[in-house]
């Protein structure tokens, strides 16, 4: 399907259609799902040999499997005789995997292990290495997190993210510890296209303030009232708008504390900033370490992954049609923190996000309703705008990407969907443009 003329990042605008239309989600689902590196599990979550997570990608079944040898693999969660699932379990530690239809099970690396009536069935003439499970063609760890990709012929891990990493490594990397995440997968499906919460997350600052209003008067302890309902005098240079990334992006404050504003009793992890600034700073830089690391910051990696250091979720999206989704959050945590601050994020994120989450529960009903508002014969062929603070963003010295000044801007979606049309518009990655604005790395070349 063409969709050159559905979005239309020069005006901010994007056609309804995109969220209903069963043959562009079908297109999303090979050009998109079926070619990005998609975030599969972490480390934390598979530790020891033979520890397995269930996930998907895009729609497809996929087991994560730690190998004897400390490398990962995924496979398809599909017996390669009758196609049905081999394993049903999210997660757990296995020898092998067997299917309930036939009885065919598979070794942890993906071979053919055993075929009931092998010799009487099949009068011994199976070629078992024919029939293994179906690897996902790459997958690769960046510090802590697990990714796959369909596509032999997409870009290195490294390459994909690109400059993003600057801004990941505010969370994944500012202590020597690393990263894990804590607590059982929170799953909640939603009646929304996936587009919408992506982007709902990645820029917008603009709903805070009206949509979480109730949410942000019950339990933010900081304040916050430049974002508050009526306020016309909000804080436009109070954070950064950060795209141009490859399609990733990050929404972030540049207080270094803002992070924990959402918690009932912020000092215990305002301590915890206090103390471990300075090596945060000697690993992440001064400009990172002291404005970045303890902020509120939204990380958006394209195209369903998302995490919020600070409120501390984290989050896939798993698209179920095109107006569905089955939304998965854990809290995320840094290793070197004390157990009693691990429990209290824990604690804050399931009352902030999540099943019950005070701010999940207004989202998902905005989110519904404009999906289902796109649905009809009349509104199906209307647009949609995201035109706030356009031609507005350049460069800023110290941080990497197209950067729009403030978090109340719609400079983010604009460029996620305008990474959702490339990738639509793209026969294979040879067709799919790369960039990193206003990289570092060119401006320190340039400078020596």
């Amino acid at each position: 399907m063409d969709v050159a003329d559905l979005v239309d990042t020069s005006t901010g605008r994007q056609s309804r259609s995109i969220y209903s239309s069963e043959p562009i989600y079908r297109q999303e689902l090979e050009r998109v799902f079926g070619r990005c590196w998609l975030f599969l599990a972490h480390t934390s979550q598979i530790p020891q040999p033979n520890d397995f997570f269930r996930t998907y990608m895009g729609e497809d079944d996929v087991i994560v499997i730690r190998q004897k040898d400390g490398s990962v693999k995924a496979f398809l969660n599909t017996c390669t005789h009758r196609g049905n699932r081999i394993c049903r379990a999210d997660r757990g530690n296995a020898r092998s995997f067997t299917c309930n239809y036939h009885g065919w099970s598979f070794a942890p690396d993906g071979a053919l292990a055993g075929v009931p009536l092998e010799n009487e069935a099949y009068f011994g003439e199976l070629d078992r290495s024919k029939f293994g499970l179906v690897p996902v063609a790459q997958v690769a760890e960046y510090k802590g997190l697990i990714f796959g990709n369909f596509d032999p012929a997409a870009p290195s891990l490294e390459d994909y993210l690109g400059d993003a990493k600057f801004y990941l490594d505010v969370w994944l990397d500012a202590l020597p510890g690393g990263t894990s995440l804590v607590g059982e997968t929170q799953k909640m499906v939603l009646n929304t296209n996936w587009k919408l919460p992506v982007e709902n997350v990645c820029g917008d600052g603009y709903h805070l303030g009206w949509a979480h209003a109730g949410a942000m008067m019950a339990v933010q302890s900081m304040d916050l009232s430049g974002l508050s309902v009526g306020n016309s005098s909000a804080n436009l240079e109070g954070g950064l708008s950060v795209a141009g990334l490859n399609g990733h992006m990050a929404l972030t404050f540049l207080d270094g504390v803002s992070g924990y504003a959402f918690y009932p009793d912020p000092k215990p992890m305002l301590d915890y900033l206090e103390a471990n600034r300075p090596t945060a700073i000697e690993r992440l830089g001064k400009t990172r370490g002291e404005q970045l690391w303890g902020s509120q910051i939204n990380i958006t990696i394209f195209p369903n992954l998302q995490f919020l250091p600070g409120l501390n979720w984290f989050r896939v999206y798993h698209p179920k049609g095109p107006g569905q989704i089955e939304q998965w959050t854990w809290a995320m945590v840094e290793n070197d923190m004390p157990e009693e601050i691990k429990a209290t994020i824990l604690d804050n994120q399931c009352l902030t996000f999540g099943l019950a989450g005070l701010f999940d529960n207004d989202d998902g009903d905005n989110l519904a309703a404009c999906t289902e508002q796109s649905r009809g014969w009349r509104t199906s062929q209307m647009d949609v705008y995201t035109n706030m603070a356009l031609g507005r963003s350049g460069a800023r010295e110290g941080f990497p990407g197209d950067i729009a000044a403030g978090l109340v801007s719609e400079h983010n979606q604009r460029y996620f969907y305008r990474r959702w049309q490339e990738h639509m518009q793209a026969s294979s990655w040879s067709d799919v443009p790369a960039y990193n604005l206003n990289s570092l790395a060119s401006r320190e070349a340039v400078d020596a």
